[in-house]
């Protein structure tokens, strides 16, 4: 009896335990925050990142009701921002933060998550064409006349003492457009992004010649910035312990992509069906840029460079009006 008496308090114990891990559990579980993520459909590191944190869990454990919604068209997405159907954004190009915020959008940005490491000037494969000056006079193709595609490629011909809309015959098409007029030998030149970059290159009949970005930190000695995550002024202020983890989460996958690819690469195809790629053909067009990811925190030093950036951007007529980067860059 006294063997049985001794082990009652610590049975009450354990209980007592179990049942305030419970209780604990179920009110993590009944507080979720819903967030709902929108995204361009491409293979960027913050998608993969995304959909692997995503597949393991993590949100969920965290107390984050992630709600992932695909957009083929960057624009598309822009219109879902603007009219609060998305709440977040983690592929938004820099450009494109800086016209909506131009506008009068409540918007923030939360961290830059790559460069603009997949954009690439591709040619047919019998052409002699090589830098900027060789487009001089001919037919050239970007994807529309805004955002971070005919930016970047504004300000890698401008370097090179070339006036993209001035001395370069641009017509605007989509992707597969674009691909079909350098096939048909409509245009000569274009500027072409993942996962439309490798398709183009897989086929044979076409070659890369440069990448803006390399123009770019070859004569400013600076990146040039692509892909950022944002937030709704209004929902960031509002969730700012819910949006600060869904940040370490997505930051922490980020960094690890280079050593977990082929389990992130099939999570994003899994997930990403409009891909059309498997998730060896996501891990060939990732491989290149997982490490490319931006570490830097939006702190001053580095805001200098995003300042500079965003003063080119204004020089180029892309946004209309000099911003004040601290205005909308924050740290959350």
């Amino acid at each position: 009896m006294t063997g049985q008496r001794s082990l009652l308090p610590n049975a009450l114990r354990v209980a007592s335990a179990l049942l305030c891990a419970v209780a604990f559990s179920s009110s993590a579980f009944a507080d979720n925050t819903r967030i709902r993520v929108g995204y361009t459909i491409t293979t960027d590191i913050a998608s993969a990142a995304l959909f692997s944190a995503q597949k393991k869990g993590l949100f969920a454990k965290a107390g984050l009701d992630v709600e992932a919604q695909p957009f083929v068209q960057a624009s598309q997405k822009y219109d879902a921002f603007k009219g609060k159907a998305i709440d977040l954004d983690i592929n938004a190009g820099g450009i494109e933060v800086g016209q909506l915020f131009s506008a009068g959008v409540p918007i923030v940005v939360l961290k830059a998550i790559q460069p603009a490491d997949f954009w690439a000037v591709v040619v047919k494969s019998t052409s002699t064409a090589k830098a900027p000056l060789d487009f001089k006079g001919r037919p050239y193709g970007v994807v529309s006349l805004s955002g971070t595609n005919f930016g970047a490629t504004y300000l890698a011909f401008k370097i090179e003492n070339i006036d993209l809309m001035r001395d370069v015959k641009v017509s605007v098409l989509p992707p597969a457009g674009l691909i079909a007029a350098l096939q048909s030998g409509s245009i000569e030149g274009a500027t072409l992004y993942e996962p439309y970059l490798s398709q183009a290159l897989r086929s044979g009949t076409m070659k890369e010649i440069f990448r803006p970005i390399t123009l770019y930190r070859r004569h400013y000695g600076t990146t040039l910035f692509a892909l950022n995550v944002t937030a709704r002024k209004d929902f960031q202020g509002e969730n700012k312990a819910a949006v600060a983890r869904f940040m370490s989460i997505l930051q922490s996958e980020a960094k690890a992509l280079p050593q977990n690819l082929p389990q992130a690469s099939q999570a994003l195809s899994e997930s990403v069906p409009a891909l059309k790629e498997t998730p060896q053909q996501v891990e060939t067009l990732l491989k290149p840029y997982a490490k490319d990811y931006i570490a830097d925190e939006n702190d001053p030093a580095f805001l200098k460079q995003v300042q500079a950036y965003y003063d080119r951007v204004y020089e180029i007529k892309q946004i209309p009006r000099q911003l004040n980067v601290a205005d909308f860059w924050i740290k959350p």
